[in-house]
């Protein structure tokens, strides 16, 4: 009874010994299957790199920006075909927000110019509007003279011109149709041309134009021309 012990104890050396053996064989050694292994990472590596969510994101948008290119921006088609060029550059460009903006800055340019307070208009307007303006206003100043405008409303503003040139300058003429009250009055306020009770249509097309590319958003009047 008392021998069966020692038995068990040396029995386990020798098994724990022949464990040794094969690891020391066994270890450090190639099985020939690392080659697989590796190239079988590489693969799954691979799939990964095409199953990138934002890879993906990225094709769909390609694929809007495609189907958006094939949206009619007007009826005209060859200021249709001038707008996706502009639209292919400024992917933020937007019909119907630049004819907002062009409304709203339509009524602004008239509003400051007859409160003959054009200066804050200069990211607005191009050298040579700037000028013309201002020259209108002194000439109207040395005569004593003030222009009084009130907008009543705008009917229409509609693209009649669009034309992307060099250098990423993209031109668009806007023909505004709106309804105005115009005056001119002396020093001493009296109406000398002009009807207060008359409202006038007055038809305008306006050139504004932008450089794609520059960090300025801001699209500027280069022509103000009357439309027949």
């Amino acid at each position: 009874m008392n021998n069966i012990p020692y038995i068990d104890i040396l029995i386990l050396a020798m098994i724990a010994v022949f464990i040794i053996n094969r690891l020391k064989n066994t270890l450090g050694k190639k099985t020939g299957n690392e080659h697989d292994i590796a190239n079988k990472f590489a693969r799954d590596k691979s799939n990964l790199k095409e199953s990138n969510p934002d890879k993906t994101t990225r094709n769909e948008t390609l694929d809007n920006k495609i189907d958006l290119s094939t949206k009619i921006f007007h009826e005209n088609p060859s200021i249709d075909k001038e707008l996706k060029k502009i639209c292919a550059i400024d992917t933020k460009f937007s019909v119907d927000d630049f004819l907002d903006g062009a409304k709203k800055a339509f009524e602004f340019i008239i509003k400051k110019y007859s409160d003959e307070n054009i200066s804050p208009l200069k990211n607005l307007l191009s050298g040579g509007i700037f000028k013309m303006f201002d020259s209108q206003i002194k000439s109207r100043a040395k005569k004593k003279e003030n222009l009084d405008v009130n907008i009543i409303g705008i009917k229409e503003a509609k693209i009649t011109e669009a034309i992307l040139g060099k250098g990423n300058i993209a031109s668009i003429k806007v023909k505004f149709s709106s309804e105005q009250v115009q005056v001119t009055k002396d020093e001493k306020g009296e109406i000398i041309d002009g009807d207060n009770n008359q409202i006038l249509s007055i038809v305008e097309n306006w050139l504004f134009s932008k450089n794609l590319k520059s960090n300025n958003p801001n699209w500027v009047l280069e022509k103000i021309e009357e439309s027949n």
